[in-house]
Parts: structure tokens; sequence; C-alpha cells
């Protein structure tokens, strides 16, 4: 099964690179040699009947050249909460995502990207998660209205269980079919609406992970973020509380 999805990737990738360019090309010489990005902080303080607090913390940054583009996007997310039996503060929620882009670009439409991404979630049955895939991708167009990005091809995945099943190894690899989309709306002049999805598809499992945000500026440094960010593995640990995990946040953001 695997070769077959290795081989539905290349023949993917082949068919998109001879499609006519119907994008709005970024012109000759319009790149950003220089970082770009944002710094978000969201905190959430609860008290009364329910003791909690979350913080919840991104980064993402971005650089331009004429014939390579460079992503790169880090994630944190804690929280504790009271145990109302023991009136102890209790750890809920702890999560950090790591994650590197490399586009090559062949055209003004098409590129080859290489992406490393790597995860820790204390609750997901996992001591750790990494993969890498590289493929083809399409920027199908980019105006001053909106742009939008997608993406396939294969890559591998390697997984480490908490704990030590009964039977089988407690590292897990397997070779994988990445799907990705990046969507960009500007709303006005000052408020943009993104949207970030990726799907791994592997022999017995896919892993989904969506990003939706709303962003609004203050001024010309700082904004206001509303984010929706979802992952759904259809086939979690066996020590996982949930296939789905979900979560609501409004961030204070820093440009630069």
């Amino acid at each position: 099964m695997q070769k077959k999805w290795l081989a539905a990737a290349c023949a993917t990738a082949f068919t998109w690179s001879l499609i006519p360019a119907q994008a709005s090309a970024q012109e000759p010489g319009e790149t950003i040699d220089r970082w770009t990005g944002d710094v978000e902080l969201a905190y959430l303080v609860k008290r009364g009947n329910t003791r909690s607090d979350t913080v919840n913390a991104r980064s993402q940054a971005e650089r331009d050249f004429a014939d390579w583009r460079h992503q790169a996007r880090l994630d944190a997310a804690n929280a504790e909460q009271r145990n109302n039996t023991t009136g102890d503060m209790e750890r809920s929620a702890e999560r950090y995502f790591g994650s590197y882009k490399i586009d090559l670009k062949l055209d003004g439409a098409n590129y080859l990207f290489n992406l490393v991404e790597a995860e820790k979630d204390r609750f997901s049955g996992y001591d750790y998660e990494a993969s890498y895939a590289l493929g083809i991708g399409r920027r199908m167009f980019d105006n001053s209205l909106h742009r939008l990005d997608l993406e396939a091809g294969p890559g591998y995945r390697q997984r480490r269980l908490e704990e030590q099943p009964a039977e089988g190894r407690r590292t897990e690899e397997d070779a994988l079919l990445r799907l990705g989309l990046r969507y960009l709306l500007n709303l006005s002049e000052n408020a943009q609406f993104r949207q970030e999805t990726s799907t791994e598809i592997e022999d017995d499992a896919t892993l989904t992970r969506a990003a939706t945000s709303v962003t609004s500026k203050l001024n010309s440094r700082l904004s206001l973020r509303v984010t929706h960010t979802l992952r759904h593995n259809s086939d979690p640990a066996p020590t996982a509380r949930s296939k789905t995990d979900q979560e609501v946040t409004v961030g204070l953001v820093y440009g630069f």
C-alpha cells in the first residue's frame, strides 16, 4: 500500500508540473530579502468555581529570495487546572510543535518543497512525533486580494510511544502521502484571513492539522488574532484521550 501512495504522489507531482501556470505570479525581483513574521501570545486566567491558567505562544517567519523561500514556525501550549478533590493545580495540556520548510521555485507558479516537522504532546500518548516530506507545490494565484498554495508529496514519519506495548515495538515508522493547503485573504487594509491545512495519509492512520485565523491590525506592529486549531488522528496512541483536539485562542500579535 505504501508503494502505491508513493507512486501516486510522484504521478501527482509530474501532472502538476505539466499544467500551464495560471497564477498571478510574483514578478522577478519582487522578493522579500529579509525575515518577516510575527510573534503571538495568548493568556487565559480563570478564577472562582474553576481555577485554571492557559498560555499559548506562536511564532512564524518567512524569507523570500528570488529562487528560494524559507518558512519557519514554532508553537507552544501549556495549561494548568485545579483538581477540585485535592485542590492542587495539575497540568492539563502541554504541547510543543516546530517546522521548517524550504521551497525551490521552478517558475512563477510551481515549486519543490522540503518540510521537517516535530511535535511533543504530553497527552497524545507519544513521547514525540517527527516527519519529513518532499514534493511539488503550486501557487494557484497570488494578487493583492488573496493567495493560494497547494502541495502534494511523499514523506516519512517516526513516533515513539510513551509506554512499551505488550506486543510490538515502542517506535513506529511509516511512509506517508502529504497533502497541503495554504490560503490567505486580505479582508481589508487592516484585516486578514488565513487557512492552513495538511493531511498526512499512512497505511493505518490519517493525521489532519488545520489552523484558521483572522488577524486585525491595531497599529503598524500590534494586532489581535482569533485562531481555531484542530488536530485529528484517526488511529491515536492507546493512551490518548481523544482522536481530535481543538482550541480557540485570542492573542496579541507583534509583527516584524
